[in-house]
């Protein structure tokens, strides 16, 4: 599923773009076409053809740059999920245009913890993983107490915006304090608006409870894009939990309810957390 490994079958599906369909196997099939369905939900905020744009910002220390006006119109036209073509029958992926790119970085850790916890639970009652920030927990801690994990405030590393307390549940999050420079008084981030080819301004940070992994990894992304006056109503209508932190506040769904414990205030998971479809 690697897109800068040369030989992978998703490499595979991208160097053939505009030329013809490539088969491929059913794990990289069934995830692209999840990928497809959390577009159309998200209504192509989250989108695969994003890669198109790979190459045009860097943010390491000694080798940043941003898009420019002409680097973007180039490009804009290869951004489309719609054409992706899925055949079921012969379980290939073709893309339209050449020049198109497919990449699943902001899904495929998500995949990755599923498939770890599926195994995990098999052999402990109760545990974690930290996938990079893709964190998973179930069960229950030794001395019976459910979890309890932080979501960091995006200008502060060192300040908790709040605690999510609960079990059985994804967390992950998107934020524009990972990969950064500031030109001009402007943050330029890594997380860019498909339809615009710069970087998304309606959110600083957005995070997804979930009862999986994938899901979690899947909608932070295309909510952070859309932002909390489109994206809550679309977190909410599919069973998930998320939180909003913009420049002025921060907006909670409504199955995510204050508690007051031992160890300081928390947001209760309250409900059975759902799976997208």
């Amino acid at each position: 599923m690697s897109d800068w490994q040369p030989g992978t079958q998703l490499s595979q599906v991208n160097q053939a773009a505009g030329a013809r369909p490539v088969k491929v196997g059913s794990d990289l099939y069934e995830l692209m076409k999840y990928t497809l369905r959390i577009s159309e939900k998200t209504e192509g905020a989250f989108d695969p053809t994003f890669n198109a744009f790979w190459g045009l910002y860097k943010f390491k220390a000694n080798d940043q740059r941003e898009a420019s006006e002409e680097e973007i119109k180039e490009r804009l036209p290869l951004i489309d999920f719609r054409n992706v073509v899925m055949n079921d029958q012969e379980k290939s992926i073709f893309l339209k245009s050449s020049g198109m790119k497919l990449g699943l970085g902001g899904i495929g850790q998500g995949y990755g913890v599923d498939k770890i916890v599926d195994e995990l639970r098999k052999k402990y009652p109760a545990g974690y993983i930290d996938g990079s920030g893709d964190t998973y927990f179930w069960g229950s801690k030794p001395d019976g107490s459910l979890w309890t994990t932080a979501v960091r405030d995006p200008r502060d590393k060192g300040k908790t915006a709040l605690r999510i307390y609960g079990t059985d549940f994804a967390i992950t999050t998107s934020g524009d304090d990972e990969k950064f420079f500031m030109k001009n008084g402007r943050r330029v981030h890594h997380i860019i608006d498909p339809k615009t080819g710069r970087p998304a301004t309606a959110s600083r940070q957005v995070t997804v409870i979930a009862k999986r992994a994938l899901d979690a990894d899947a909608f932070d992304t295309g909510l952070f894009v859309m932002g909390p006056a489109k994206g809550k109503k679309v977190i909410e209508s599919v069973g998930l939990q998320a939180v909003f932190i913009t420049e002025k506040e921060v907006i909670l769904t409504k199955g995510l309810v204050k508690k007051n414990t031992p160890w300081g205030e928390v947001y209760e998971v309250v409900g059975p957390l759902k799976t997208f479809e």
